[in-house]
């Protein structure tokens, strides 16, 4: 059977159930689910590096920009976005507000007067150390009572994920 029809069913089974009902079905089956779960970690992930990161005039985009950011030589801004998945539009105001705070400078590269090279100011290399510092405590806390043999089973099925959606991308391009 395929998953649009299992969804379908389940969906209209649940119809039926008064909502308290719902909820505790709908929690049973999610819990199941690796999309479900990735999204309920990522969010408790992100909500607490965002309180930590606050304590420091930062959030976790922009930490994730500092990191994403060559701390001698700058990046071009063209890509800074592709290495943390962000949308252009998006890393536009993260930069700016990066620049507000004085993280950043933005400079014309002296090769391609086309090019916008991004580079880390003194405080902007602070922040960035910050960061790093924040990555690794929290990885650690979250890593140090898995069993390394479970770690490497995560880990292949995490880089399994970006082949499984570029599949599943070009089936449903197929389809129209």
């Amino acid at each position: 059977m395929r998953a649009l029809q299992i969804y379908t069913i389940i969906l209209s089974f649940l119809s039926r159930i008064p909502y308290f009902c719902v909820m505790d079905e709908f929690l049973k089956i999610a819990d199941k689910v690796v999309i479900y779960k990735l999204r309920t970690s990522w969010f408790m992930i992100s909500k607490l590096y965002n309180e930590m990161a606050a304590e420091h005039d930062g959030t976790l985009a922009i930490a994730f920009v500092l990191l994403a950011i060559n701390e001698e030589a700058g990046t071009p801004v063209t890509k800074i976005a592709p290495r943390m998945g962000m949308e252009p539009n998006s890393l536009s105001r993260v930069l700016k507000s990066m620049e507000k705070k004085g993280f950043i400078l933005r400079e014309k590269d002296t090769d391609d007067k086309r090019k916008t090279i991004v580079c880390l100011t003194q405080l902007g290399k602070e922040k960035r150390e910050l960061a790093i510092k924040a990555v690794f405590r929290l990885e650690k806390a979250i890593t140090k009572n898995i069993p390394s043999k479970k770690l490497k089973a995560f880990f292949e099925v995490a880089n399994h994920i970006p082949n499984a959606i570029e599949e599943f991308k070009s089936r449903m391009s197929q389809q129209k």
